[in-house]
């Protein structure tokens, strides 16, 4: 069978080809966007990792300091000194401790006495906050530029100033985002720690972080070089992804290919065989005492593919070259059934829908006489519904013409199908001598909430009367579409409101209870 199948396949090479380089595209995009997606997310993650990190560490290096404060008086002794430098060695952090006093003085430090003044700007942020603590970048003698202090005062005055080298503060940070990412930590407006002049390719995307209790910034940089590097380490995946996508496409190419094939050959046999049924859905008349009409519609139900739209029945056989043999099929069973029931059906005339290229052959009047002399029951019961999906060129207008007259000349209805959807304008309605004109269910749908629809079928109706045309409104599925076409002065109307499209038996059964009563 699956050598049955590669056969109808053409151009096997072209086709792998194609699938191929699809399945590439598919696959390398799904795994570059979800790789950047979940990277983003993985940058989210981390910074707020590292701003948690970070955050725990002030935490902790306020304890300590305001262990110290807690333990410490106005004095310098000696035994301050050495408590201090005991602190200082097991500190993990802290390289020096100094305290200060309620004139923001450091009196007193791990070093030794002191007499530093605290920079007035610090004084007033230790002022400001809430909880009498701030860090700060400063110069210092010991430590070098852009020292870290982090400073505590308690209620009665007395302070603490921990000083730090800034690669010990960062060290918490670096843990949670190197090596892959590359950032930048500011306390106010000055740099705290920085390896962003690492970065050797494009930032793809960055997230930032405050700490504002601490007026601290931590911004997280995304380089592309990171991606491609990811991108890189899922190429086995990506391989493996791209045979399996490949696989699938053109199993389901070969598969769908089969489909069309075998359903394609399955309506030619239908249409061979006259294996389809016909169902009809009536036209009703609205006025008192007036003769109903029906449409007859195609309808078949595979044993492979199950029911099969006729639209899809109809497109196929115009592929094949088959139209004609169908619309053959429908008005033959149209013969037979008006065979079968003949007394229920006397004064009923059944519409077939007929396609306008046929109409346009010269061999489609004749075989339609042919037909006629075989069941004379559709003489002049039969008519045939066009519709028109093409404007008609000068050659083929005339011949239009011509056949039109011919086909009337047997005895046969003609109608308009569709009209306002397709080329079936008011000129076209001048030019053929056509018996009906059915209004397309679009119009009829919005006939109740659009008075522009409601005026342009005013118009149509007044010309219909006009030229000796009677109308039928298709589509009428509810009582307020019924009451707008009685309005209109519309009298035949179809659809789901008084019947959908019944097999022959059900039909007649409906048409006999109608008439009862």
């Amino acid at each position: 069978m699956f050598k049955n199948i590669t056969e109808i396949v053409p151009s096997r090479k072209r086709v792998i080809f194609f699938y191929s380089l699809l399945s590439l595209f598919v696959i390398l995009t799904i795994f570059a966007i979800c790789l950047y997606f979940s990277l983003l997310q993985d940058l989210d993650n981390r910074t707020v990792a590292a701003k948690q990190a970070l955050s725990k560490q002030m935490d902790g290096i306020f304890t300590e300091l305001k262990q110290v404060v807690d333990e410490s008086s106005l004095s310098c002794e000696k035994p301050d000194l050495k408590r201090l430098r005991r602190v200082t060695f097991y500190s993990p952090t802290l390289k020096e401790i100094g305290l200060f006093n309620s004139d923001f003085i450091v009196y007193c430090s791990s070093l030794g006495p002191a007499n530093i003044k605290i920079y007035d700007s610090i004084v007033g942020r230790i002022k400001d906050s809430v909880d009498r603590k701030t860090v700060s970048l400063v110069s210092s003698n010991t430590l070098g530029e852009s020292t870290f202090f982090a400073f505590y005062q308690r209620p009665d005055g007395l302070g603490v100033n921990g000083l730090a080298p800034p690669e010990s503060i960062a060290v918490s940070v670096d843990q949670v985002l190197l090596p892959d990412y590359f950032y930048q930590l500011t306390i106010g407006k000055k740099i705290f720690s920085s390896n962003r002049d690492g970065i050797d390719s494009k930032v793809l995307a960055k997230h930032q972080e405050t700490l504002s209790h601490w007026a601290m910034t931590l911004v997280v940089f995304l380089p592309s070089s990171l991606y491609w590097r990811h991108l890189w380490s899922l190429l086995p995946f990506i391989l493996v992804s791209w045979v399996f996508l490949f696989v699938v496409f053109y199993i389901s190419h070969l598969v769908l290919i089969y489909y069309r094939r075998s359903l394609r050959h399955c309506i030619k046999r239908a249409i061979k065989n006259n294996a389809m049924d016909v169902h009809f859905q009536p036209i009703v008349s609205l006025k008192e005492g007036g003769a109903h009409e029906m449409e007859a519609l195609i309808r078949w139900r595979s044993f492979r593919h199950g029911q099969v739209s006729p639209l899809v029945i109809v497109d196929m056989a115009d592929r094949l070259g088959l139209i004609d043999e169908l619309t053959w099929m429908v008005i033959r069973k149209v013969g037979d059934f008006y065979r079968e029931y003949p007394e229920q059906l006397r004064d009923i005339k059944i519409s077939v829908n007929v396609d306008r290229h046929s109409l346009l052959k010269e061999c489609f009047a004749p075989h339609l006489s042919c037909i006629l002399d075989e069941y004379p029951e559709l003489k002049g019961r039969l008519n045939l519904e066009v519709t028109e999906t093409s404007v008609l060129d000068s050659v083929e207008l005339p011949l239009m013409v011509s056949r039109f007259e011919h086909i009337k000349s047997l005895g046969i209805g003609l109608s308009v199908d569709d009209f306002g959807t397709g080329y079936a304008g008011l000129d076209f309605l001048r030019r053929f001598p056509y018996d009906t004109l059915k209004l397309d269910q679009i119009f009829i749908a919005s006939l109740r909430d659009d008075q522009f629809t409601r005026q342009i079928l005013t118009s149509v109706t007044k010309l219909a009367k006009e030229l000796n045309m009677e109308l039928v409104a298709e589509g009428v599925e509810r009582e307020d579409q019924l009451s707008a076409v009685r309005e209109l002065g519309v009298d035949r109307v179809q659809g789901y409101y008084f019947c959908r499209p019944l097999p022959k038996e059900q039909v007649i059964a409906w048409l006999e209870e109608r008439l009862t009563f």
